[in-house]
């Protein structure tokens, strides 16, 4: 196999993949626009750190996972409001 064949294969199976262009955006953690431009821009980058998610041809803006104790000390829930 040589060189131009593995080139023609590889835009074969990134052609399949369908992330080629960005039509649709779900951001679900709330960024700012300039945020969501860079994301955009760098979304490969963003993919590789786990930051955002390609669905078809969706970036789905994932929101950081944080623990109970972190939610509660950021959002500060009301007293027996979870119960």
């Amino acid at each position: 196999m040589n060189l131009a064949s593995l080139a023609q294969r590889l835009t074969r199976l990134e052609g399949r993949q369908g992330v080629g262009r960005i039509t649709a955006i779900c951001n679900l953690a709330n960024h700012p626009p300039a945020v969501v431009a860079e994301a955009i821009r760098d979304w490969r980058a963003w993919a590789a750190n786990g930051r955002v998610r390609g669905a078809g041809s969706t970036l789905i803006l994932r929101a950081e996972r944080l623990t109970a104790a972190e939610w509660s000390a950021r959002y500060n829930p009301r007293p027996r409001s979870l119960s």
